[in-house]
């Protein structure tokens, strides 16, 4: 009888061992931009260009001063729909994907901040421009601190909106607990993400009115989370985003800085942007009322009109 039980046993093992075999090598590797071409915002406007060995996709559209859209942690140049186009009427504006998100290369090795804003001193590079304004959103909002830091000629000026940078003593974050275990956390959030509940939640825990996580943006930003590239990408650069602190130096900073935050923020909580308000010289703080941690996706035309005023205003 336990002979038996134990070949059972063995079968039932080996058949798991078989199914999540399946399921582990049968996740695509990458969502193909020509594939899904028609439901990317602006995909007209994509380009993509090699930047310091990395695929880079970006959009770019308009003419005059040049502003850079930087997304947050596990978005895309998607974050930026509803300030592209308007904003581009005036600038030339660029936004772009960073390594490891969104269409561009998801190539493993460095996903730190500091080398994010690497990806964005070489995209201007590439593009050849001289001096831009940087906007950025959470994590973007420190890659672009980055290239503040340590390529100040390259920068006009800042416009942060929600911007990691500062630590905040029990801030929530957008990663499952698990993330960081090594293995098990690559398994467990491969299982995870086969729905799309952890997604809907994030962008829940983002925004201040659920109204605005609809089925269409949850799914968008699924698609590229349910590959094997956009699992392991997500996992490293939140592994990585404690490398490299910036808090100390933002006293370096001497570019005109508008900062914008929603006070109900769980992200990233008002009381961080306080202190980068206070740390960065020529800085300007602006909060909005009933809103989360995606100003620019949740009030995109008070973001727009900040952000035009504050570079009318620094241009005179």
């Amino acid at each position: 009888m336990l002979k038996k039980l134990l070949k059972i046993l063995f079968a039932l093992i080996a058949v798991l061992i078989i199914a999540f075999a399946v399921f582990w090598f049968s996740r695509p590797a990458d969502v193909s931009f020509d594939a899904i071409r028609q439901s990317v915002p602006f995909s007209e406007y994509s380009k993509f260009a090699e930047i310091g060995g990395v695929k880079i996709h970006y959009q770019e559209k308009g003419a005059g001063e040049p502003i850079i859209l930087i997304h947050g942690y596990t978005s895309s140049t998607y974050a930026w729909k509803d300030l592209f186009e308007p904003l581009s009427q005036k600038y030339r504006v660029i936004a772009l994907d960073l390594k490891g998100f969104g269409f561009s290369e998801k190539s493993d090795g460095d996903y730190s901040r500091r080398a994010q804003g690497e990806i964005v001193f070489g995209l201007l590079e590439h593009l050849k421009i001289e001096r831009a304004w940087l906007a950025g959103n959470s994590m973007g909002g420190e890659t672009a601190l980055n290239v503040a830091l340590y390529h100040p000629e390259k920068v006009r000026g800042l416009l942060l909106l929600d911007s990691a940078g500062v630590k905040i003593q029990g801030k929530e974050t957008l990663a499952p607990w698990y993330l960081q275990t090594p293995f098990l956390g690559q398994v467990l959030t491969a299982l995870s993400l086969t729905s799309d509940a952890l997604v809907r939640e994030g962008l829940k825990k983002s925004t201040f009115d659920d109204a605005q996580v609809s089925d269409e943006k949850v799914a968008y930003f699924h698609q590229f989370l349910k590959t094997r590239n956009g699992q392991n990408a997500a996992r490293e650069a939140r592994l990585q985003s404690a490398l490299y602190p910036l808090e100390n130096e933002l006293g370096k900073i001497n570019a005109p800085t508008l900062l914008i935050w929603g006070k109900e923020d769980e992200i990233i909580p008002l009381e961080a942007g306080k202190v980068m308000n206070e740390r960065i010289k020529n800085s300007k703080f602006v909060t909005f009322e009933n809103c989360g941690h995606l100003p620019q996706e949740e009030m995109p035309a008070k973001v727009l009109g900040e952000i035009m005023n504050f570079i009318s205003q620094t241009e005179n």
